[in-house]
């Protein structure tokens, strides 16, 4: 049986305590290594959109008349698909 040894990257329950300053550093260390992992970019409140807004609103257009059944179809797949 082959076992795989890998170094130890977090602190054990039992360690000596560390100071507040000494803590939030490795803290701050530790996340900066688990987010480098990341494979897709966080998303950013500026890139988010509201999808159901945009098809509430489209709703309203064609319900008020001014989009046909037709346009309603090519508006909410182009909603859909980005």
């Amino acid at each position: 049986m082959l076992f795989r040894l890998r170094p130890r990257q977090t602190s054990m329950p039992f360690a000596l305590r560390r100071d507040p300053a000494s803590a939030a550093a490795r803290n701050e260390q530790m996340q900066k290594a688990y987010a480098a992992t990341r494979r897709l970019p966080l998303a950013s409140p500026t890139d988010s959109r509201d999808v159901v807004a945009e098809l509430k609103e489209l709703a309203r257009l064609r319900d008020g008349g001014a989009l046909t059944d037709e346009e309603f179809a090519r508006g909410k797949a182009l909603i859909l698909d980005s």
